[in-house]
């Protein structure tokens, strides 16, 4: 028996240490895998944590199993599928590099936001999806993504809770940039409402993007009762024109939209223009002056001081363009 027991090595495990592991079967609660080396089986207890990652495993399948525990007094080896894999994840998680995506279920809403399971590696891990991170804009229908799957990119990480942070509007500002290039003023886009102004309409469209419609490029029938859009309405428009931002951020670039096909001043205004208006207001800042139905420009308190000029509302003024801030849609002027 000396001579016998003299041919094989046996090793002493240790806990962490991962191995190759032969399975050799089912016993009781448990599975079991054999490890060259090792006197006794590693056990991987029967649980649902453990079990949805061994379904389809055969007599003979090689698979790696962590070592978890051991139990010198009987020598018994307690060894982990569901560890092993998800402390790859969770590594694969942390190490990802900017700009990357991972795949998300949405499982359920709370008051706070959403719980969502990570896909990663055949392995899911717990997450939530804040409300504010949820689209680009305020979802109408906040149930509207429960059951739904989805790309999102990692935000943080809470070891308190053991659970990521996730966001699809970063995700989403992604595409922005490819989804612009592809707009066309000859296409008819659908949308939906996600808000208004007194100034005009807010159109989120194409999953990614969002658009203004100024009051006077919305549907006659509709301009003086913008209260009466509603949040979720849906809505057919053209692209008007896009402004981009002048430090070369797409995602800070501005979709400007229109119901109605016309050139407006706004589309050709230059600098050194001479132009009739109506005074529309004085405020501290200035005086805002009415160009056309949806242009107004600015007389800069600075520059009425010069002046030595006041207004009243309704006036018709004759005013010459200093400059036009395109990003900002402001025009700045002095009299013509």
């Amino acid at each position: 028996l000396e001579k016998l027991y003299g041919q094989f090595e046996v090793q002493l495990p240790e806990t962490g240490v991962v191995s190759p592991s032969v399975y050799v079967g089912h016993k009781g609660d448990q599975y079991l895998f054999e490890v060259a080396g090792y006197k006794d089986y590693v056990r991987v207890d029967d649980k649902p944590n453990e079990a949805k990652y061994l379904k389809n495993i055969e007599v003979g399948d090689v698979i790696d199993v962590i070592v978890v525990e051991i139990n010198e007094k009987n020598y018994l080896i307690k060894g982990s599928i569901a560890t092993l894999y998800e402390s790859r994840a969770h590594a694969n998680l942390k190490a990802l590099e900017e700009g990357e995506s991972v795949t998300v279920l949405v499982k359920a809403l709370n008051p706070a936001g959403y719980e969502v399971e990570i896909y990663n590696g055949g392995v899911t891990l717990p997450g939530f999806m804040p409300n504010t991170l949820a689209g680009i804009n305020k979802l109408v229908d906040p149930t509207s993504i429960v059951g739904i799957t989805f790309e999102v990119m990692i935000e943080s990480f809470s070891e308190h809770e053991g659970t990521y942070i996730v966001s699809r509007r970063k995700y989403l500002h992604t595409l922005s940039a490819a989804a612009i290039k592809e707009l066309n003023q000859e296409t008819v886009y659908n949308g939906h409402v996600t808000g208004t102004a007194p100034f005009g309409v807010f159109v989120e469209f194409n999953e990614c993007l969002t658009g203004m419609i100024h009051k006077a490029n919305v549907h006659p029938e509709w301009q003086e009762k913008l209260n009466e859009i509603k949040p979720g309405f849906e809505i057919d428009f053209y692209i008007k024109e896009i402004v981009k931002d002048p430090k070369g951020n797409p995602m800070r670039d501005k979709i400007i939209l229109t119901q109605i096909l016309r050139e407006t001043l706004w589309d050709n205004i230059k600098n050194g223009q001479i132009i009739e208006g109506t005074v529309k207001d004085t405020k501290a800042f200035g005086t805002l002056v009415n160009l056309d139905d949806e242009t107004v420009g600015l007389i800069h308190t600075s520059e009425m001081e010069k002046l030595g000029k006041k207004f009243t509302s309704g006036q018709p003024i004759k005013v010459k363009v200093l400059s036009v801030d395109r990003m900002s849609r402001k025009i700045f002027l002095t009299l013509g």
